[in-house]
């Protein structure tokens, strides 16, 4: 009996400790246009705000750095390339524009290491036109080079090799612009695209950038977001079903949050939507998917405020393989709003958000924010209901044709200085206390269990 029980009793251990604990922290600190998280050995966490930091399990800077003299802006895309290696890109200004009464602005690619070392940056000028090179997010190929492409309505593309020698630049000749670039297995590509009046557009393009195909979906104001690959290749694609530019939304006006499954031709196999209210989306935040530890998929959406175009909170979402809903979240106080940039499905189960609050801070009106749930999207505070109802959509694939234009680029070296940063520069907060005016951030945890998740055996640190 003595020998069950004590089973019993480390069983129980066990699963307390793999069950991870959520976490709320807000920094005082920059931000950057996607403030990726990047999970590292032992559940640290790399990311960029402003500079980059390193920060621990629970959220705490452990270190930071940052590179100047080079002209450039901060770091904007963070992608890791291997154990100790990432590529990030960003932007720097130029003068005057040869093509227009602006300033020019030319892509930057560049390699970091863990500890926040530059390795390697180079700029791009391109002869094809475009004054505003600033580039938007960012995804790394197979041979441990990058493709990046422009923001907004900036239709251009630029893909190197691992030395960030560029191999080729296209540029599309379209009101439109690229929301994601994912690398297929057999080295084809696959683009999702918001244009004018055609909607969401997925297309396809070989390795050296020509459209093989493109095809419209959601048509004429829809939005595509973000893409999973599936190891059968198919695609998962979430995007908005409509948008809106005005400041208010008329009656007619009822985005959904879709899910859409496509095989490897841009058929559509299923397609899942989601409609909020009160708190419609706010279609201009792009939604995230990613891949959870059990298969599963996990989306992160923004809604709005009621009768405004204004973003609110962060909605956090859980599905089957088939587009059915498995638990839905939302988290955020009534006296802020955010804005969610990006989402980690966590090595624990667990899931971490980062973005911007927005609201009155002491000697501040926003922070960044960094948020950690359990393994069932549980937050440990200010989380709240945001019913959603779950339908079937139908939406009709129309293939035209889309071509680019290759351009010219040249790749020039940038020389910068790493500064070692002190982290209690970026003062931190519990979120939990954002309704009594942020009390400075005070760890709950005063110990360390592991190794964790446990096999039954653990130790337990403390003072």
């Amino acid at each position: 009996m003595r020998t069950i029980t004590a089973l019993l009793l480390m069983f129980s251990c066990a699963c307390t400790v793999s069950a991870q604990l959520g976490w709320q922290q807000l920094y005082r600190a920059g931000t950057s246009y996607t403030f990726d998280l990047i999970e590292l050995p032992g559940q640290h966490i790399f990311t960029t705000m402003g500079a980059t930091q390193l920060l621990d399990a629970q959220g705490s800077i452990q270190r930071a750095s940052y590179f100047h003299d080079g002209g450039t802006y901060g770091l904007q895309t963070l992608k890791r390339i291997g154990p100790n290696e990432l590529l990030f890109n960003t932007a720097m200004d130029l003068g005057s524009c040869p093509w227009g009464n602006a300033s020019l602005r030319l892509p930057v690619l560049g390699k970091i290491d863990t500890l926040g070392h530059t390795l390697l940056i180079r700029k791009y000028e391109m002869n094809n036109g475009i004054c505003s090179g600033l580039p938007g997010r960012l995804e790394v190929t197979g041979e441990k080079g990058g493709i990046t492409w422009g923001r907004e309505k900036n239709f251009f593309a630029i893909r190197v090799d691992s030395m960030l020698e560029p191999v080729w630049t296209r540029h599309v000749e379209r009101s439109g612009g690229f929301q994601f670039i994912k690398e297929l297995p057999n080295g084809d590509l696959l683009a999702g695209i918001n244009m004018d009046t055609a909607g969401a557009v997925v297309a396809r393009m070989d390795a050296e950038g020509n459209f093989l195909w493109s095809k419209s979906y959601m048509r004429p104001k829809g939005m595509v977001h973000d893409a999973l690959i599936e190891p059968d290749g198919s695609f998962i694609i979430t995007g908005y079903t409509d948008s809106i530019r005005s400041a208010t939304f008329p009656a007619s006006f009822h985005p959904k949050l879709f899910m859409m499954k496509l095989d490897g031709d841009g058929e559509v196999q299923w397609c899942k939507g989601w409609y909020s209210s009160p708190y419609q989306w706010y279609t201009y935040q792009p939604s995230s998917i990613r891949r959870t530890l059990d298969g599963q998929y996990a989306v992160l959406a923004t809604t709005g405020v009621p009768q405004s175009t204004h973003y609110y909170h962060p909605f956090l979402m859980k599905t089957d393989t088939n587009g059915d809903t498995l638990w839905t979240r939302a988290v955020g106080s009534s006296a802020y709003t955010y804005l969610p940039q990006d989402l980690l499905a966590h090595s624990d189960g667990g899931y971490m958000l980062s973005g911007v609050i927005y609201g009155e801070f002491p000697e501040s009106a926003s922070l960044k924010f960094i948020y950690k749930t359990d393994s069932l999207g549980r937050f440990n505070c200010l989380e709240h209901t945001n019913p959603v109802e779950e339908m079937d959509l139908f939406p009709v694939d129309s293939s035209f044709t889309l071509t680019s234009v290759s351009s010219e680029t040249t790749a020039t070296t940038i020389l910068v200085n790493d500064s070692i940063l002190d982290p209690s520069i970026f003062t931190e907060y519990d979120g939990c206390t954002v309704a009594t005016l942020l009390d400075p951030f005070k760890p709950r945890r005063q110990f360390r269990i592991r190794p964790n998740p446990t096999t039954g055996r653990f130790t337990v640190e403390f003072p």
